[in-house]
């Protein structure tokens, strides 16, 4: 694992850091993951956010349509293209208190 300078914007301060706080929390981060016993690239939640994604994404199918028109249960959002968007599937609740990507 190797480290590598992160350029990060913060949008909203609710909780008020310094720049030197952010900056030591930013470098904290990136040695709590829980694959890695070194440092990691990314700070840890941003990993775990990608890991979430990528397995949600082999149980999601997105199907391109072109009209507005749904027949399968999902809606079509003009705003994406027409995509279809589907409900996301319920959590089972074994999973919802643990950490499922380590």
């Amino acid at each position: 694992g190797t480290s590598r300078p992160t350029h990060y914007q913060v949008l909203v301060d609710q909780i008020g850091f310094s720049a030197d706080a952010l900056q030591e929390l930013v470098h904290n981060l990136s040695y709590v993951y829980q694959r890695s016993t070194t440092a990691i690239s990314l700070v840890a939640p941003i990993s775990y956010a990608h890991l979430a994604a990528k397995q949600v994404s082999q149980f999601l199918k997105f199907d391109d349509v072109s009209d507005s028109s749904s027949s399968n249960g999902s809606e079509t959002n003009p705003s994406n293209g027409g995509m279809a968007l589907q409900q996301l599937p319920r959590m089972n609740t074994y999973l919802k208190g643990s950490m499922f990507f380590c």
